[in-house]
């Protein structure tokens, strides 16, 4: 027996994202969407006296325009790996590698409590927002684990502190 390749590059210890329920609420809405303007479209184009091409090229361009609005809404992530922390946002991306990182704590704000806060050595703070309270059943997870006071470190939180100290002890 063969022994396996070892891994190669970052591995993955945990990925905050939209959950399930909330993937297929977007597939439903894209798909209403594809519905209704391309449908629109080629109704347009299938006028038998004159087809309306402008109608169809705006309708097209909307849909383009809403299409990729509401499939930005499944790109927020929290990905904790052997390298270190990645926040993707809608529009941008933020990759910290472990040695950049002091610390990781909760955040205590009233807008984003329980969010996790990524602390760099420079001082500056990398705050996740999908990582927060309000946003649990949205990641698919109980809004119960934050605790009564919201400030409770919940798996996004956890995963990146663990992962952090094992990086700090010398593990991977």
């Amino acid at each position: 027996m063969r022994d396996p390749a070892p891994h190669v590059g970052p591995r993955l210890v945990y990925r905050a994202g939209p959950g399930i329920l909330y993937r297929v609420a977007v597939g439903v809405l894209l798909a209403g969407l594809a519905v209704a303007f391309l449908g629109g479209a080629s109704m347009s184009l299938l006028r038998p006296e004159r087809p309306r091409v402008l109608l169809a090229t705006l309708l097209v361009a909307a849909f383009l325009l809403l299409g990729t609005g509401v499939a930005l809404l499944l790109r927020p992530a929290f990905i904790v790996t052997t390298e270190g922390i990645t926040v993707r946002g809608y529009v941008r991306t933020r990759r910290m590698d472990w040695a950049s990182i002091a610390h990781v704590e909760v955040d205590r704000s009233f807008f984003d409590r329980g969010a996790t806060v990524v602390v760099l050595r420079d001082g500056r703070r990398v705050r996740c927002a999908l990582t927060g309270s309000r946003f649990a059943l949205h990641r698919g997870e109980s809004m119960f684990d934050h605790g009564s006071d919201l400030l409770q470190p919940v798996r996004p939180t956890r995963a990146a502190i663990d992962a952090h100290r094992r990086w700090l002890r010398g593990g991977r």
